[in-house]
């Protein structure tokens, strides 16, 4: 258990504590393995808890009637999700998937309560307020992309962000067609058609191994967003 309490330290809401602290929290909740693919909790189901990813990754998602999946959030380690459901008791607001093996630490609701009263810093219930307003207005970013921007700049703007500004290529094997679909709300189909005009036109470099940007100020106009607004604002 102390190495998985050192490595819930590095998490920026409990870095203040002591290492018996730590012991004491990763105690408190379960530690949980999930192999590649498997469903670690259900949209609207009740409350899974927090979770803390210590290693893998793991998609956050929304399905909609029809089978269309709005992938919200890409979670690397070492960082917390669902914990709105830690605070509010409530029902999941999203799908949480592995996409590769992962190990988890999670807390239910009422340990969670349990753990504030016994710690009531208010360094931890700000840096989850921060969190959650981080989060708050990354979801009215894609609420503006959705209602305000058509496939072909929503996909320019997607392919700015992972690249890093143009700066990274991005990995074809790592982001697929389905999963940058899911990205900004649309089908492969489109998101391909969108890649192949980038491509013609000459702002991308597009193979089957990856996407370079080759003209990014194009691609800005096209995505409709100023290149000093641009930073790591993937989920």
């Amino acid at each position: 258990m102390e190495k998985y309490a050192k490595i819930l330290g590095g998490v920026w809401h409990f870095r203040h504590l002591k290492p018996n602290d730590l012991l004491t929290i990763v105690s408190s909740g379960q530690l949980k393995h999930f192999r590649k693919d498997a469903i670690i909790f259900q949209e609207s189901e009740p409350g899974a808890g927090m979770f803390v990813l210590f290693s893998g990754m793991v998609h956050l998602c929304k399905h909609s009637l029809d089978g269309q999946v709005q992938l919200l959030s890409v979670v690397e380690p070492v960082i917390m999700f669902n914990e709105v459901t830690a605070i509010d008791g409530g029902t999941n607001p999203f799908t949480a998937i592995a996409v590769k093996d992962c190990l988890t630490w999670n807390i239910r609701y009422e340990s969670f309560e349990t753990l504030v009263r016994r710690y009531p810093d208010p360094a931890i219930g700000l840096a989850m307020l921060r969190v959650l307003a981080i989060r708050t207005r990354l979801l009215l970013d894609r609420c503006e992309d959705l209602s305000f921007r058509p496939v072909l700049a929503r996909t320019a703007k997607i392919i700015i962000e992972l690249s890093n500004n143009g700066l990274e290529p991005i990995d074809r094997f790592q982001y697929p067609i389905k999963d940058l679909a899911a990205s900004i709300a649309t089908v492969p189909e489109s998101i391909s058609r969108s890649l192949s005009r980038l491509s013609e036109d000459g702002l991308i470099s597009c193979t089957r191994d990856q996407i370079m940007i080759l003209r990014i100020e194009e691609l800005y106009e096209i995505a409709q967003v100023a290149s000093e607004l641009m930073g790591d604002s993937v989920l």
